[in-house]
């Protein structure tokens, strides 16, 4: 995955200068020029000098490398059977959260093809159980079919979903996804409360000498995690601390062109209504919103 870490710095702290009607100066990158308390960046801008810190939230444990993991297995598989599979309607292929764990790479390909067999032939069965499509009257609430299965110890799941209000435009899709259990949410606080845990000290000693500390929380899944769902989290971890940096950023950096920057606390206040700060990806700022 892409390291956002500069761009994203780069993006808030042209929102500040914007902010402020002053140019940044005194810049420092303690991490690595040893200047003071490890944050990625202190500067000043007019009379307000500011400590920033940023790191990427995962939904879950190892959610990032996992899914690296998942593309590399499953690729292949998606390319081969979608737009292939019998129709009427979709499909969708359910793995587990790390289907390749434990199963070295030279041991993909025969791997692949059990899978693709079996999902071929399962897909045909559902195709036999709903051949056509049938109108609203017939079956008012569609097609669902399902088939599982155990290969080389990874539960597989492929639903066929079959509705008389579809068009036919996505006839024989196969989807592909993980299921990452119903403990998610419990897991993303784990993995905020460790980042708050490893950034916030740093900040708090910079807020100490007198900086506005920020944090800028980055997340690029777009499947399990949106700004309400981290920003809920984030108040619960916040909940009883005494080192909250007066301002936190949330980065939505999903998309290729476009990201967004919200603002769930600023001056050291918790707000869930949060507006939309627009920035194109990686660096160029396009429009701002209420900051500090």
């Amino acid at each position: 995955m892409a390291n956002n870490e500069k761009a994203l710095c780069e993006a808030l702290i042209r929102l500040l200068e914007e902010d402020l009607g002053h140019q940044r100066s005194e810049v420092t990158h303690p991490e690595t020029d040893h200047s003071g308390p490890p944050v990625e960046i202190r500067l000043r801008i007019a009379n307000t000098r500011f400590a920033i810190e940023h790191t990427l939230i995962e939904p879950f444990p190892l959610a990032i490398q996992t899914g690296k993991w998942f593309q590399e297995l499953t690729a292949e598989i998606e390319v081969a059977l979608n737009g292939a599979m019998p129709s009427p309607g979709t499909y969708r292929l359910v793995f587990p959260v790390h289907p390749a764990q434990g199963k070295p790479r030279h041991t993909h390909v025969a791997l692949r093809k059990l899978i693709l067999q079996w999902v071929r032939e399962a897909g045909e069965e559902l195709h036999n159980e709903c051949p056509e499509r049938l109108d609203r009257h017939h079956k008012p609430q569609g097609f669902r079919g399902v088939r599982t299965t155990e290969i080389e110890g990874i539960p597989l799941s492929l639903t066929l979903l079959v509705h008389w209000s579809e068009s036919g435009r996505h006839d024989g899709a196969l989807f592909l996804s993980r299921a990452v259990g119903d403990d998610v949410e419990d897991q993303r606080r784990i993995r905020i409360r460790t980042a708050l845990d490893k950034k916030l000290p740093k900040l708090a000693d910079c807020r100490a000498e007198g900086d506005i500390s920020v944090l800028i929380l980055e997340y690029a899944d777009v499947a399990l995690t949106n700004q309400v769902l981290v920003a809920a989290a984030l108040e619960a971890e916040l909940a009883g601390r005494l080192d909250c940096p007066d301002h936190i950023f949330l980065a939505d950096t999903t998309g290729d062109q476009s990201w967004h920057l919200f603002q769930p606390v600023a001056h050291q206040v918790f707000s869930i209504d949060m507006e939309y700060i627009d920035i194109s990806a990686p660096e160029v700022v396009t429009s701002k919103d209420d900051l500090p």
